[in-house]
């Protein structure tokens, strides 16, 4: 129907696209002027016209008020019982009439009573009498509300979801309609559904066989070396940690510790008692298995992408970083099992029974199936051989750092970080204000026994971006006349970004495994990850150094925008995305160092001078008429290693 009332709508529509387009030129000539190419900043720009726009957000969220995903290109995601918030904005020649708001859900509906029973049957042996789910459970049928639409356009109502899963909705009008789904978590604790044994057995060969990888790397670079007595000791060390890994943890197999999930699921049948107190375990292996994803999808890459050159020295580092990426993969594959195996030390057969039985008696065959099972998992566990991994594979990194490469070569090391501050202008009036923070390190190595005027250096920084934060009025200053209508909505996606500062990614990965423990390769499957070669210089008290291309940056990144308004030039909303791509960590370091080499003073600290330390910071303001730029780099690196 608002279709039919606008002859020249295609004429508007291409307007808006030139608009969004404009947008996109603009933020590709700041990434340019930034220093960087920017990317391809048209892509993903879109204009368009609805006759109902709808969106899900929180329920306490007021109409209009600017909502970001916690989750970036991801539905609304929310808790049972939770209200939400069903709004929207409509073509103006319907304000006043009433939608039909339509929500459907894609799951049966919670039986009422304690949360164990809305577990599926065949998991309560112990609940005798109890009704199954499917006795209990009937599909939820779709509910509809109705909204009216205000003279501006706008309407919302709320609906208090009752069961979980993915919810769709629909408003209509006539002909007209808007769609948008939001989800509704799993209450906490619910863990009902088993554990799955097959997936969690392949997750765990890959990050075995990403371990072997690894290894693989570590001897075909070993083999590079020049020959001397220390390589043949660190190849008689290898050849003993792949017997070792061979033994405990046979290359293409599942880990032993596998078959104690079957037992596990088995214990958490038995009784809601006890599945109750397995629900810390339990949410602990599914996020390890979530994690050991995300590193199996980015371990190929990190192995292929963070190798350096020729020279011995950056030879030696691939070799000890690889090393880390065995010991941070060995580490990540041992956390189930003394997870599982902590668990059941906590929980003892006599401690299970006695949750189980409550008030009541128990059966002895019941009470001999608890044992039976108990004593199965603990077996399993403990019989599986690679928990002395993680420290066999420890040992030889230390050996590899402290005797191979400081025989060979020095290294200057330490933390760096960084910020930008950006201001776009037209006109003296900004509308595009960004902040990006970077952490990371910056490592510099050169041969031990290197002599002359100049010793050449060789490194990279390497880091993540722990923030992105941006706000713009890019409709409203670069298209004034188009930004005079109703400013419905605006969501606002920032990149991913590591939030956790100084190197620490305790966080990141469960079982509180040091992500920095995996070196280079195990850093970059953080997200943001940036690592840029340098090569450089000492010559006396003086080191200079000089920023190579990235390897790897974030300069792709972008913030996502989308805009839902009612201009006067349309009374149909306009949808309208585009992207404001930022500059990567290159630009920072290259603006901070004045897009030159950078310089330090070589100073002599510790109790004894014996430690080479450099430290400056760099500080910078550039303008470019349109354009401002605030940039910000600290540096601290010793050798051997800062006090």
């Amino acid at each position: 129907m608002g279709r039919r009332m606008h002859a020249s709508r295609a004429a508007r529509l291409a307007g808006r696209m030139l608009c969004a387009l404009a947008i996109a030129g603009v933020a590709l000539a700041h990434a340019q002027d930034a220093g960087g190419d920017g990317g391809d900043a048209a892509n993903g720009f879109e204009s368009r016209d609805v006759v109902i726009y709808l969106e899900a957000v929180p329920g306490n969220l007021p109409l209009g008020q600017p909502w970001t995903p916690p989750i970036p290109g991801k539905p609304y995601t929310t808790a049972m019982g939770k209200p939400v918030k069903l709004r929207g904005v409509a073509a103006l020649a319907l304000a006043g009439k009433t939608l039909s708001i339509t929500v459907t859900s894609r799951q049966a509906k919670e039986p009422p009573g304690p949360p164990d029973q809305g577990c599926p049957a065949g998991t309560r042996e112990l609940d005798t009498g109890a009704q199954t789910m499917s006795d209990q459970t009937r599909p939820q049928p779709p509910t509809t509300l109705q909204a009216r639409i205000a003279n501006s356009g706008t309407f919302e109502t709320v609906y208090t979801p009752i069961v979980t899963g993915t919810h769709s909705v629909v408003a209509t009008l006539g002909a007209d309609r808007g769609k948008t789904e939001f989800d509704v978590a799993e209450p906490p604790g619910s863990l009902c559904e088993p554990l799955s044994p097959t997936e969690i057995a392949q997750d765990a060969k890959q990050v075995a066989e990403t371990a072997y990888q690894a290894l693989d790397l570590v001897e075909q670079r070993i083999a590079t070396l020049p020959d001397s007595p220390a390589k043949d000791e660190f190849k008689r060390k290898l050849g003993t940690l792949r017997k070792t890994m061979e033994s405990a943890q046979p290359r293409g197999q599942a880990p032993g510790w596998v078959k104690s999930i079957e037992p596990f699921n088995r214990l958490r049948s038995l009784s809601p008692r006890i599945r109750k107190a397995a629900e810390p375990l339990g949410r602990q292996l599914r996020e390890w298995q979530a994690k050991a994803k995300q590193s199996n999808g980015q371990a190929r890459q990190a192995l292929a992408r963070l190798q350096h050159g020729n020279v011995v020295c950056d030879q030696l580092d691939v070799v000890i970083n690889a090393l880390k990426f065995v010991d941070f993969s060995m580490g990540l594959l041992a956390t189930p099992a003394e997870l599982i195996k902590g668990w059941l030390v906590e929980n003892v057969p006599t401690k299970l029974v006695g949750q189980a039985m409550g008030t009541g008696r128990m059966p002895p065959a019941i009470q001999q199936t608890i044992e039976s099972t108990w004593k199965l998992c603990l077996t399993s566990v403990d019989g599986w051989a690679g928990l002395a991994l993680p420290k066999v594979v420890n040992d030889l990194v230390g050996y590899a750092s402290n005797r191979y490469f400081d025989k060979y070569c020095q290294a200057f090391t330490g933390p760096v970080s960084g910020s930008m501050y950006g201001v776009v202008s037209k006109a003296g009036t900004p509308w595009w204000k960004f902040r990006i923070r970077i952490n990371g390190q910056l490592i510099l190595r050169y041969p031990r026994h290197a002599a002359g005027a100049a010793i050449a250096l060789s490194g990279e920084l390497i880091g993540n971006a722990s923030q992105f934060k941006s706000k713009d009025r890019a409709i409203q200053v670069l298209f004034p006349k188009f930004a005079k209508g109703v400013a419905f909505s605006e969501v606002r996606v920032e990149p991913l970004a590591n939030p956790l500062n100084d190197g620490d990614y305790s966080g990141w990965d469960p079982g509180s495994i040091m992500i920095d423990k995996g070196g280079t390769m195990a850093r970059s499957l953080a997200p943001a990850f940036f690592r840029i070669p340098v090569r450089g210089d000492l010559r006396g008290d003086r080191l200079r150094i000089e920023l190579q291309p990235a390897v790897m940056d974030f300069k792709d990144e972008a913030a996502t925008v989308r805009q839902v308004a009612l201009s006067p030039l349309s009374p149909i909303p306009n949808v309208i995305v585009y992207d404001l791509p930022y500059p990567g960590a290159f630009t920072i370091f290259q603006r901070a160092f004045n897009d030159g080499p950078a310089e330090f003073a070589v100073t002599r600290v510790g109790a004894r001078k014996d430690i080479l330390q450099i430290k400056q910071t760099f500080a910078r303001q550039r303008d470019r008429g349109k354009t401002h730029g605030e940039y910000s780099v600290d540096v601290l690196a010793c050798n051997p290693a800062c006090p």
